[in-house]
């Protein structure tokens, strides 16, 4: 798991790192942005993976022990073997659930990222003038990568205040 999360991050900085400064091309420095975000989440959601492999670790060491406990007493204890085995296979499933959460989110930042680099505009393409507000993103991010002002985003969409949601969709003016 490591070394696909390094590898994501290696591969997410060749996307992005191409000649040139960020100053000729805005678009490199949402990118950076994004790519540096990307890299922070991997490393935070790798130690929640590396936690989640010691609890099972933890847990599955536990019922040897009472597996050991109940054969050397000569009785069994099928309830609570069953209870441990239980929270064994739930934690398990919650790791392998974040894990395939963490594949898809990446691939889904990693695709955007790339299709962002490789269009060879300033500002992404859009045919309806929309903007769907994605998780991190601010009003400033967003006026930044369609090299608008803040001022002209909050007022094409009738926003008094700073606060946006995941989901939201933003006109964008033309």
């Amino acid at each position: 798991m490591k070394h696909f999360f390094t590898a994501v991050i290696v591969v997410s900085f060749m996307l992005v790192r191409v000649p040139g400064s960020a100053a000729e091309d805005p678009t490199l420095g949402v990118l950076d942005e994004k790519v540096s975000k990307l890299a922070a989440q991997a490393e935070d959601l790798q130690f929640r993976y590396q936690q989640l492999q010691k609890a099972i670790d933890k847990f599955q060491t536990d019922l040897i022990e009472l597996r050991k406990a109940v054969a050397t007493a000569g009785g069994t204890a099928p309830e609570e073997l069953k209870k441990l085995e239980d929270r064994i296979a739930a934690v398990d499933a919650a790791r392998q659930k974040d894990r395939q959460a963490i594949i898809e989110q990446l691939a889904k930042e990693l695709s955007g990222a790339g299709a962002g680099k490789s269009s060879g505009k300033s500002t992404p393409a859009t045919d309806t003038g929309e903007h769907v507000v994605a998780k991190g993103e601010t009003l400033s991010s967003i006026a930044k990568t369609y090299g608008i002002t803040v001022v002209d985003l909050k007022k094409a969409n009738s926003l008094t205040g700073n606060d946006i949601k995941v989901g939201q969709k933003l006109v964008i003016p033309k």
